[in-house]
């Protein structure tokens, strides 16, 4: 018998693992800054954000530390295009 697969399990990992990023970094961003980030986000961007918030468990101090140094270089390579 075959058990049915548990929701994480059908999603894509760079889904899976945007979500994570994202939350992370909403995280690192603090209450202000990340209201102001949702307040332009649609409905499924928020659950999206949401469902990477309830995954998130633990966290490293040197995986996020990694996670807004990729996204500082991303950020610069978009502003020097």
């Amino acid at each position: 018998m075959q058990t049915a697969a548990a929701p994480n399990d059908r999603i894509p990992a760079r889904h899976a693992d945007g979500r994570r990023k994202a939350a992370i970094l909403m995280l690192a961003l603090g209450e202000d800054a990340a209201a102001k980030v949702c307040a332009g986000l649609d409905d499924r961007d928020i659950t999206n954000l949401a469902i990477g918030f309830a995954d998130l468990g633990r966290l490293d101090a040197r995986e996020v530390e990694r996670l807004i140094d990729e996204f500082a270089a991303h950020v610069s390579l978009s502003l020097a295009a």
